[in-house]
């Protein structure tokens, strides 16, 4: 009797140990692939982005809305200013862009009113103040993302937190059904009419991935959650929207501002870090007249007359300057309006 208590005493000891031994082998495989994850960089974009003709358009990315009933699913998480970020990464990752960090602006109307707060630069843009104006704004809405719940996608067990931790719960296979799908606008900063409406969408394709260890300590934009499914759909639906932005960008023409008019010389505010070059040729514009909507402010036609042309002799990383040759009595003004002729 004592022998077989002894032997049943052994085979304990011998499945516990084994337990013991297999639990610290997995939590050394998760720190070694945690480590290995930080040390490489994952690019949010997964495909090149078309060149874009003249200077780079000056963008900023407004925080997404997060419309969708994953809204519920997912409880309070910041998906939107999760995405929003990643579309700012991709674009500066383009180098097709200059994106300047507007992290959780309002929409286009907060834009115009910052004009009479003395808050956006009076040269590009909404018309006053000192921040670098802009270009484009982007704005967009998460309208799906993730796995549909129809007996399949993910077992989601959430914990308390922030966006960080978004899948921290434990995560099972169950199907592979499910999609990341965004609307995104593309706001004019100067007359705020929307350029253009995108909508993306990209499935998520869980067939090879096992989930059964779940998802605890990913967090949401790092290269971990990038290497996922669902991560992986999201910067390609993002990759898309980017070359669809790049391909309006190039369809509409350049314009800065005239910085100062002196003995001659025009001075531009961009240089070489927007890819301004010598030689660069640019037609002088003053706006007579700008006609809006008494109800809604809206933009409806700006009138405007050509002053003359500028070929550019030097450039700075921020300026650039050169000689002015006169098709209109009127001389250039701080303020003026610089297109790129092509």
């Amino acid at each position: 009797m004592s022998g077989l208590w002894y032997n049943n005493s052994s085979k304990i000891r011998f499945f516990f140990l084994s337990f013991i031994v297999l639990f610290l082998s997995s939590q050394s495989f998760v720190y070694a692939q945690t480590t290995n994850d930080d040390a490489e960089k994952v690019a949010i974009l997964t495909e090149p982005v078309q060149e874009i003709a003249g200077p780079k358009r000056v963008v900023s990315v407004g925080k997404f809305d997060a419309v969708g009933s994953f809204e519920q699913k997912y409880g309070d998480w910041d998906i939107g200013g999760g995405l929003s970020a990643m579309m700012t990464s991709a674009l500066v990752e383009s180098g097709r862009f200059i994106v300047v960090e507007r992290a959780n602006m309002q929409q286009v109307l907060a834009e115009q009113q910052m004009k009479g707060q003395n808050v956006t630069n009076p040269t590009t843009g909404p018309e006053l103040g000192q921040v670098t104006g802009l270009n484009f704004l982007i704005y967009g809405s998460v309208t799906e993302f993730g796995d549909q719940d129809e007996g399949g996608g993910f077992g989601v067990g959430l914990s308390g937190g922030n966006v960080g931790n978004l899948f921290s719960g434990a995560l099972s296979r169950q199907s592979a059904s499910g999609k990341v799908a965004m609307d995104i606008r593309l706001v004019n900063a100067t007359t705020s009419q929307v350029e253009e409406v995108y909508r993306v969408s990209e499935p998520i394709d869980n067939s090879s991935w096992d989930l059964s260890l779940g998802y605890k300590g990913v967090s949401m934009g790092t290269n971990q959650f990038l290497k996922t499914p669902l991560g992986e759909a999201t910067r390609k639906a993002i990759t898309r929207a980017v070359q669809m932005i790049a391909a309006k960008s190039n369809s509409v023409a350049w314009t800065g501002r005239v910085v100062d008019f002196d003995e001659g010389q025009v001075y531009i505010n961009a240089g070489a870090n927007s890819g301004i070059q010598a030689n660069d040729k640019f037609m002088v514009e003053r706006v007579i007249k700008k006609l809006t909507d008494p109800q809604t402010g809206e933009v409806l036609m700006i009138r405007k007359k050509e002053l003359g042309l500028v070929t550019v002799t030097d450039v700075t990383a921020k300026l650039s300057f050169g000689g002015f040759v006169p098709l209109d009595i009127d001389t250039p003004q701080r303020g003026d309006i610089i297109v790129i002729v092509r």
